[in-house]
């Protein structure tokens, strides 16, 4: 996975969709993420589901109706994890505010699709207080490391779903785009008694565009899901 700002690069590529509820959620908090694509000079909204190309660049628009802090992570197709946000390379900037639009990368960066074929998983958290902060409130729960991937067959590659190429000339995969976490996450810190905890159950609602992501229950604790992004 590679973050490209005129010399600037650092790498990414898959993401990764799960099943989903088909409700018309009305959530108090909801989370709204698009994908964009840079084609030349033009930018371009893409399905959350599209199959891309080493070399294509992409980057993540997010807005969310709650206040809170945002951590982006990624396991790209080789395995290997990285931190995308926040970072240096990205932005460090990472606090939410309700109803206002970020960009990920936050800087004029973007992200370049980089081999091997295959699906890049990227996982975002968003707590309501920023990890590692000292105060007098009560510790920020423990951020929780990214299990792994949803496990697919090793020869498994993105590929069109037929249909939809025919009749609209699209990639699609269907194991592309948001979703829940496949396994229960690990804290990465001694701070969780019982040695691991679950996020929150999530919904999930696909758009053409866009998809928007509320948790199921109500709480303070982290809010948890992965987006796959599928490449060749």
């Amino acid at each position: 996975m590679h973050v490209v700002s005129c010399t600037l690069m650092i790498g990414l590529s898959a993401l990764t969709c799960m099943a989903q509820r088909p409700v018309a959620v009305e959530q108090e908090q909801t989370m709204q993420i698009v994908l964009e694509q840079k084609v030349g000079k033009t930018i371009r909204v893409v399905n959350p589901q599209h199959v891309f190309k080493t070399g294509d660049l992409v980057r993540f628009r997010f807005r969310s109706s709650f206040d809170g802090f945002l951590y982006v992570t990624d396991q790209a197709s080789s395995g290997k994890y990285l931190t995308l946000f926040p970072s240096s390379g990205s932005g460090a900037d990472n606090r939410l505010v309700h109803g206002r639009e970020y960009l990920i990368p936050a800087t004029a960066a973007w992200f370049r699709i980089d081999k091997p074929a295959g699906y890049e998983t990227v996982f975002f958290a968003v707590t309501p207080t920023r990890l590692g902060d000292k105060s007098t409130a009560p510790p920020p729960p423990p951020f929780l490391a990214p299990p792994p991937a949803q496990p697919l067959p090793g020869d498994m590659l993105p590929r069109c779903d037929d249909d939809i190429f025919r009749a609209r000339g699209e990639c699609i995969d269907d194991n592309a785009g948001p979703g829940a976490l496949t396994a229960p996450a690990q804290p990465s810190g001694s701070t969780d008694p019982n040695g691991k905890l679950k996020p929150r159950e999530i919904v999930v609602i696909r758009k053409p565009e866009s998809s928007v992501v509320a948790p199921a229950t109500d709480g303070d604790a982290p809010i948890i899901y992965q987006f796959r992004i599928a490449h060749h």
